[in-house]
Order: structure tokens, then sequence, then C-alpha cells
């Protein structure tokens, strides 16, 4: 059975932010790490993801309802939730710790074989950079 762990996923040590932070500080994580989402904490504690889009705080705009994922979850449940939700990014946790995001991009690659070049261009079209 496929797990969550065996993605090869370059959100590994997702990036975060505070829910006190502002957008403008989002954003500029976003684009400065070429990522889509960032982990945002309360503390030391999961309060939602921020794609920095509206608002004037974090705390303003994360998704609080949240489906996470257990490093030993099951890769094709997990795929099924992302579907059946709507879900973008789903936050990776090692008990209560997050250690990294998942993307459709990720599960994408996983299932092609991890073929960096192939990612590379799906970020691109995904971007509008094609």
């Amino acid at each position: 059975m496929k797990r969550i762990k065996d993605l090869k996923s370059r959100a590994i040590g997702t990036l975060s932010i505070s829910r006190d932070a502002s957008i403008e500080d989002a954003v500029r994580e976003l684009v400065e790490h070429d990522v889509s989402a960032l982990v945002v904490y309360d503390g030391e504690r999961l309060a939602g993801i921020s794609d920095g889009i509206g608002g004037l705080k974090v705390a303003d705009y994360m998704k609080r309802d949240l489906y996470t994922a257990q490093v030993d979850s099951n890769l094709d449940e997990v795929v099924e939730r992302m579907v059946e939700g709507g879900f973008r990014h789903i936050p990776v946790l090692d008990g209560d710790r997050v250690v990294g995001m998942v993307t459709p991009i990720d599960i994408l690659v996983h299932q092609k074989g991890g073929l960096e070049g192939e990612r590379e261009e799906l970020v691109r079209y995904i971007q509008g950079l094609y």
C-alpha cells in the first residue's frame, strides 16, 4: 500500500508563517520560495493554511477547516479526500508536528515516477508561464 511518506514532495520542511503576519509577508514568502501555500501557526499549534490572497492579516484569511494526513496515511485515501473535499494543500503530520504539505503536483509527480521535468512543466503551466 502506498503511503504519504513515499511521495517525493518538495514541500518537506514546509514553510510556515504566524497567524498575526500580514498578507504582504505571506505573499513575499510565497514568491521568494516559489510555493503555493504556507502552514499557519498560532504559537506551536497548526492553525490553518494561507495562500496569501485577500485580507489584512493571515488569520483573517487562512483556511481553518483542514484535512490533515499522517506520514503513514494511505495515499489513495488521501487522494480521494483531496478530490471529494476540493483540497489543494494537505498538511502532513508526524504525530502533532507538521513535516510537509502534499499538493496535487506532488501526487502527479509520484504517479509519473517522479520525473522532475514533467513536474516543472506542470508547475509552469499552472503558474501561467508556458
